[in-house]
């Protein structure tokens, strides 16, 4: 990982040096400025391929809770778990529950409305790797059994289980 967060950062710090040669060359070197600009435009989809394949390791490793121990990954997952993320993912599962015209959704129906109170529900903390769980349930058209008809509808239920053994009742600081 950090083999591609420098890849990225070099890369793209050469082409911000190969855009201000190409421009410093439009006026003294003409003929140098086209290359400049070809390098640092290559130079830069360099940058961005590390960038995304940075992003994709990260987004794969969160799959794994022995990833967490990476700190990167654990903050990627402890962001799916804030409050915020949380609410985001109740209302995604609110508005699956209200047309209900997909069998799949209509048989698991209320285990997925309790997901969607616990996940507004402040008084509750949620495991990042559960909140990892609950975005795939919910985004990932190729792994979640509620966006592919392939996988077996049983599957929803266990899901949704696995999500809500996650939350636990906030701690209070006592003065």
């Amino acid at each position: 990982m950090r083999d591609l967060r420098r890849e990225e950062w070099q890369y793209g710090a050469v082409a911000a040096a190969a855009f201000v040669l190409a421009v410093a060359a439009a006026s003294l070197r003409p003929a140098l400025a086209l290359p400049l600009l070809f390098g640092g435009l290559v130079l830069a989809w360099r940058a961005v391929l590390a960038s995304w394949r940075h992003w994709d390791l990260v987004d794969r490793l969160l799959a794994d809770r022995d990833a967490y121990a990476i700190p990167e990954v654990r903050v990627r997952a402890e962001r799916e778990a804030t409050m915020a993320n949380r609410r985001s993912l109740s209302r995604a599962i609110r508005a699956c529950l209200e047309p209900a015209e997909n069998q799949r959704i209509t048989a698991n129906a209320a285990p997925l409305a309790a997901l969607a109170e616990e996940l507004a529900d402040p008084q509750l903390e949620l495991d990042p790797a559960c909140a990892t769980a609950c975005s795939r349930l919910l985004t990932d058209e190729v792994t979640s059994p509620l966006l592919n008809s392939a996988l077996p509808a049983e599957e929803i239920r266990s899901r949704v289980v696995q999500v809500r053994s996650g939350f636990r009742s906030r701690v209070s600081a006592v003065p």
